[in-house]
């Protein structure tokens, strides 16, 4: 290794750690003047840690300093943490994650590049200046570019939450005895190659533990974040058929109960009237009769919201024969595609909403078909658009409805085609 080289190994490593860390953090919240922060919080590390060398471990040649290479390396680690936090408007224990994988990511990179030299060819190159450089460009940089393909499933999503305080804590500590026990290791001068390479493929194995450990966690994390949001969502959806259906009854009732007053208001008042009022209260009238109960219900109330909205609302319904699904699954079926549906139209100008639903059963299916227009362009993923009606179910109506399919042994299509919007269900009788 050059003396140049040995000389500012420290500073050289942190900046190879900071671009590590730029292949995990690209999707995090920047600070503002975030490039400029990034200069500044290097530019100092760097100082700090080349200052820090020469007055505490002037000579890192000496194999007593072995403790010397575990501090700095240590110190490398506690200095990209700062630089993290200090660049990205997001919590500490988020920096604390990304800066260990951004150091992992510089840590599996470094592995690489001292496997390499075991090649006489490449150690040969690394005693010149542009060698050296040339096998650091390959080994870390072309590296850092697998692993930002490699992880970018998990890390292009905010949904992806970093913010885990027992994963970044746990990680930490990990990380921090896989420093100190490799660079104590790497103080030995006795090393033979296969020792170097015995060691190398350790720290390589540690490093990817630890990586698939975070973003394994990560991924549990996320899946259990869904199951629990799909739950609330189905509860919610219970509680709100729950409501529709005691409301729906009261309304009709009421309604009902208003028309017979105003029969009996004949004679007293002119039948011109009667007859306004008649078709004042009409349009209160979303009492729908399919044949099935929970249709009506939920019908009737996508109905009233439509009125509201200025949406035409076109519907054939035969509720007979639907009896096979479970009352809160035909509910979520229905709703779900009606309340998307909505959402989209209510976009569009007055005089372009409508929403054309047709439902019926033959032959033991169920076959539900919506179309509406929508204006923009459509978010896919997994085959189906993402809803953003409300951040907190991004997307969980439809994979409600998915669910739902799949559990009657059905399926769930989308299509799109000249701004209209196209939803299937099919469900067969078990």
């Amino acid at each position: 290794m050059p003396t140049w080289y040995a000389e500012f190994r420290m500073p050289i490593l942190l900046l190879q750690s900071v671009v590590g860390v730029l292949v995990f953090a690209y999707s995090l919240n920047p600070r503002p003047r975030i490039w400029l922060r990034l200069a500044v919080g290097t530019g100092a590390g760097c100082a700090a840690l080349h200052l820090g060398r020469l007055i505490f471990f002037p000579d890192m040649t000496d194999t007593v300093n072995s403790v010397g290479r575990v501090v700095l390396a240590i110190a490398v680690y506690l200095i990209l943490i700062a630089i993290c936090w200090f660049v990205y408007q997001e919590t500490f224990w988020t920096a604390l994650f990304v800066a260990s994988s951004g150091y992992i990511a510089q840590d599996l990179a470094g592995t690489l590049k001292m496997m390499l030299k075991l090649i006489p060819a490449v150690n040969g190159l690394c005693r010149d200046p542009l060698g050296i450089l040339a096998v650091d460009l390959l080994a870390y940089y072309g590296f850092y570019i697998v692993l930002f393909f490699i992880f970018r499933p998990f890390t292009r999503n905010r949904e992806e939450n970093f913010d885990n305080r027992e994963k970044a804590v746990f990680s930490f500590v990990v990380l921090l005895f896989c420093l100190g026990m490799a660079r104590l290791a790497q103080g030995n001068p006795d090393r033979n190659q296969t020792a170097v390479f015995a060691e190398c493929l350790y720290q390589i194995l540690c490093d990817l533990f630890i990586l698939l450990l975070q973003f394994g966690v990560m991924e549990r994390a996320r899946l259990s974040r869904s199951v629990d949001t799909m739950r609330e969502l189905v509860h919610q959806q219970h509680e709100q058929f729950r409501q529709s259906k005691e409301s729906t009854d009261l309304v009709n009732e009421k309604f009902h109960d208003l028309k017979d007053l105003l029969e009996s208001f004949q004679g007293r008042i002119s039948q011109e009237q009667i007859d306004a009022m008649k078709e004042k209260i009409g349009t209160y009238d979303t009492y729908v009769k399919t044949g099935n109960q929970v249709l009506d219900i939920v019908l009737a109330e996508k109905r009233a919201i439509c009125n509201q909205k200025g949406i035409i609302f076109t519907c054939y319904a035969d509720g007979t024969g639907m009896e096979f699904t479970e009352e809160l699954d035909l509910y979520s079926l229905v709703s779900n595609a009606l309340n998307n549906a909505i959402d989209a139209v209510s976009k569009l100008p007055e005089g372009e909403r409508f929403i054309s639903l047709s439902a019926k059963c033959t032959n033991g299916m169920l076959m539900l078909h919506v179309d509406n227009p929508f204006c923009g362009s459509l978010t896919m993923e997994d085959g189906l658009p993402k809803s953003s009606r409300d951040e907190r179910y991004h997307g969980f109506g439809m994979k409600s409805m998915k669910r739902i399919a799949e559990k009657y042994d059905g399926t769930l299509s989308v299509q799109s085609e000249n701004g209209i919007f196209v939803l299937d269900a099919l469900l067969l009788k078990p």
